[in-house]
């Protein structure tokens, strides 16, 4: 079950005609690019494949990164493996400083002035 389905709400579900519709810059072609290239993957079910809300933001980037920058292809692919792996580096931070709160201070402290040594800055 998935946490808005816990909150007793739906998650936005858009089918392929949905999301063309929603996105000026997106038509069938280049949606079955995207996903082809793995860089957008529906969710298959029962329904159909549809896609999250998540998938519509990454396909509004996907074409103004196309027709504003003109990047398609390994460009496109590289500029989202290194926001996705941004994106998964900055979850890891979040939970490294979550845990490094809980320690008492003189651990922060510690923790902290390596950080500063193994940086230059200490």
């Amino acid at each position: 079950m998935t946490r808005a389905a816990a909150w007793g709400c739906e998650m936005a579900r858009y089918t392929a005609e949905d999301l063309i519709a929603s996105i000026d810059d997106l038509t069938a072609p280049r949606l079955t690019h995207y996903v082809e290239m793995r860089v957008l993957r529906p969710v298959v079910s029962d329904q159909g494949e549809t896609f999250r809300e998540v998938d519509r933001a990454r396909a509004r980037l996907l074409c103004d990164l196309s027709e504003d920058y003109g990047l398609d292809g390994d460009a496109l692919l590289l500029v989202m493996q290194l926001l996705d792996e941004t994106h998964g580096l900055r979850g890891e931070m979040r939970a490294l400083i979550a845990a490094l709160a809980e320690e008492p201070d003189e651990a922060r402290q510690r923790v902290i002035t390596r950080i500063r040594v193994a940086r230059g800055q200490g």
